[in-house]
């Protein structure tokens, strides 16, 4: 293969200036490349039909430097001398069900080919719908990883309609360093940037890719790599002459945890693509095109090979990109107001969360496995409690970054050390904006374009001279529901003085003040010795018993009392907290949780009354919930026992049940 030595001149780039175009300091270079490699294949996959799954292998394979080099005019002696006496190792990063490197072998007749982007060009960015990349800049990580040599073998179907094997080698190094690799010219600045391919002309200095297939073959052999057969297309790039040891430098952050993935690069790379691609990694249900099909030396990453945090996160992800109802996780709609064409629940998307257990996530002996914090080489900046994990991604499925702190988790309270609290924001991607430019159209576009180069935040942007705060309201949104659901339901559990029996078994809990009594919902168990409250007037509510139906619907047999006075009474759910209770309209507030209320009454009844009642009205609220009910009353004393059926849809919440008395002076009527 031919040499081309990059021109240094006006508004060029140099080798030394592209190094430093992405110098992201804050994530190992092997998630760099991890992030960058498998979203150029993704989205190389997003318009090839027939194929449900991308296809991404990553791997570690020996390199014949004699064998390699002798294809590489003007530096063969120089790598054979440099490399020739040790085993040299290479990372490969295949993709297959995509489109290759096509385009005109000559990227002048088709300067936006993927021929020119990955391999000629800088800064061409993805215009794609949907793309992962941006700003065209991510490319340059594959420079860093090895001496900056990267090989690029693409199988094709061309304009012709042939299958056409192509392959062509780019050097990008620091030319102000002593010794470099690229030959130098007594007449021009070195540029530090060089290709490899055949002639365009014979009185030509460019190069394009290589066809012939002997050639290609030999040199993807001394790099042990097969070439692409048959029909089967895609794109293989080879970084040779890794140093694996430099790659696994061991990060300070929880030096103590076991992180066995940082032994080998190969391990690592598996991890890696857990924490970056969880969302779309053999995932099936991923709503926005081709799931992602990831190997490691050609082993497929299956499910049962995820770290646990990992796997859950793909299934909050499932949960909020689907909004489905489960039991498992809390998924709340994220609305804001203003930007977009509608004002839907979920217009700017949903986030989904949970507390694990240390169990859950396999910390415990024997197993011992890593902390939360570890798995995504976060600090814990709490120390002895557990600071809250925020996860967001977008379309592509790549996470965009965890956070422990700032903005995303500002005023969300800590965990104590045996709880984790996991959160994953996922917007709704396509939603409008109200008033789009020619870039910007819909919410994808807009996070998209606010992401930096190396795509590990969202900030917010100016539109036609108007600066937005899409990305601060989302962040809000997701703070406050998060706080509000927790601080509304989970943390009332532990801090009433129950017994461990007494949350195992589901026993009511708690008697508020006035008249009413708790019921669990997320237990099945029987009832508790029935405590009365009774107020000085003579009325009274007090829970006998409860017991789960077959329907899964909670029974509450409860028992009443009300004075002559009382003309009417209501009998109303209401969900349990440490701040008091919280009523169906508090409830659906955007303010508050923002979700239908959770707790519905499916029948009530009062045997052996007959001519004790009067007219009953069912009371639902603004999401349709059956909530409480009213009934009047003759002006005599009555004493009655009830049964109260209703189901709850959230396994997280205690339901408070209440009789309200109309015409007694009792709680201020």
């Amino acid at each position: 293969m031919q040499i081309e030595v990059a021109e240094f001149g006006k508004m060029s780039q140099s080798g030394n200036s592209l190094l430093k175009l992405i110098q992201n300091n804050d994530l190992p270079i092997l998630d760099l490349l991890v992030r960058e490699a498998v979203q150029n294949s993704l989205d190389a996959g997003m318009k090839v039909e027939g194929h449900d799954s991308v296809h991404v292998d990553i791997g570690i394979k020996d390199v014949d430097v004699p064998g390699f080099a002798k294809h590489l005019d003007g530096i063969t002696e120089r790598l054979i001398e440099k490399f020739g006496d040790s085993p040299q190792k290479a990372i490969y990063i295949e993709d297959a069900n995509t489109t290759g490197l096509t385009g005109s072998l000559d990227f002048k007749y088709s300067p936006n080919s993927n021929i020119f982007k990955l391999i000629y060009g800088i800064s061409m960015a993805q215009e794609t719908p949907g793309a992962g990349g941006s700003w065209g800049l991510g490319k340059t990580v594959y420079f860093r990883v090895g001496i900056g040599l990267v090989v690029y073998y693409s199988h094709i179907l061309n304009e012709d309609g042939q299958y056409q094997h192509r392959l062509a080698v780019t050097l990008v190094e620091n030319e102000k360093l002593p010794n470099t690799i690229i030959p130098k010219s007594n007449e021009k600045v070195p540029s530090g940037i060089a290709w490899w391919g055949q002639r365009v002309s014979p009185d030509s200095d460019d190069t394009i890719p290589i066809t012939d297939e002997a050639m290609i073959r030999d040199i993807l052999d001394s790099l042990s790599i097969q070439p692409f057969e048959g029909e089967r297309l895609g794109t293989k790039i080879i970084i040779p002459f890794i140093d694996e040891q430099q790659l696994l430098i061991k990060h300070d952050i929880n030096p103590d945890d076991n992180k066995p993935w940082e032994s080998n690069v190969a391990d690592y790379i598996g991890v890696a693509i857990q924490r970056w691609y969880a969302p779309r990694l053999a995932n099936k249900k991923y709503t926005y095109g081709k799931y992602l099909d990831g190997h490691i030396n050609g082993q497929r990453l299956e499910k049962d090979d995820f770290l646990p945090l990992f796997l859950e996160l793909q299934m909050m992800y499932n949960a909020a990109a689907i909004g489905s109802k489960t039991s498992r996780y809390i998924v709340n709609d994220i609305q804001i107001r203003n930007y977009f064409e509608h004002n839907k629940v979920n217009n700017a998307g949903r986030v989904a969360y949970r507390k694990f257990t240390k169990k859950e996530l396999d910390m415990l002996a024997p197993l011992n496995g890593p902390s939360p914090y570890t798995c995504v080489n976060e600090k814990n900046p709490l120390g002895e409690q557990n600071a809250p994990m925020m996860a967001y991604v977008r379309r592509p499925g790549m996470i965009i970054n965890y956070e422990t702190d700032g903005e995303w988790c500002k005023g969300l309270h800590a965990t104590e050390e045996s709880e984790y609290l996991v959160a994953i924001f996922v917007p709704n991607s396509n939603t409008k904006l109200m008033n789009p430019d020619n870039e910007v159209v819909d919410l994808e576009a807009y996070l998209r374009k606010s992401e930096m180069a190396d795509h590990t935040s969202w900030a917010d942007i100016i539109i036609k001279g108007k600066p937005f705060d899409i990305v601060e309201k989302i962040r809000s949104q997701v703070r406050r529901k998060i706080k509000a659901s927790y601080e509304n339901k989970e943390e009332v559990k532990g801090k009433q003085g129950l017994n461990t029996l007494a949350r195992n078994v589901g026993k009511m809990l708690l008697p508020p003040t006035g008249f009413g009594r708790r019921a669990s919902s997320r237990n099945r168990g029987g009832g508790t010795k029935p405590t009365a409250n009774k107020s000085s007037r003579g009325n009274s509510f007090t829970i006998v018993s409860q017991k789960y139906l077959d329907t899964g619907d909670l029974e509450v047999h409860f028992q009443m009392r009300l004075s002559k006075n009382v003309s009417a009474f209501t009998i109303e759910l209401f969900i349990a907290s440490e701040g008091g209770k919280i009523s169906a309209t508090d409830w659906e507030s955007e303010d508050s949780v923002g979700t239908p209320f959770p707790a519905k009454i499916t029948r009530i009844s009062f045997p052996d009354t007959v001519g004790l009642f009067g007219r009953s009205a069912a009371q639902k609220s603004n999401r349709k919930v059956l909530h409480a009910v009213r009934i009047e009353k003759i002006s005599e004393p009555v004493e009655c026992l009830g049964i109260l059926v209703f189901n709850c849809t959230d396994p997280h919440v205690q339901v408070e049940m209440l009789m309200k008395p109309e015409g007694s002076v009792v709680n201020g009527q």
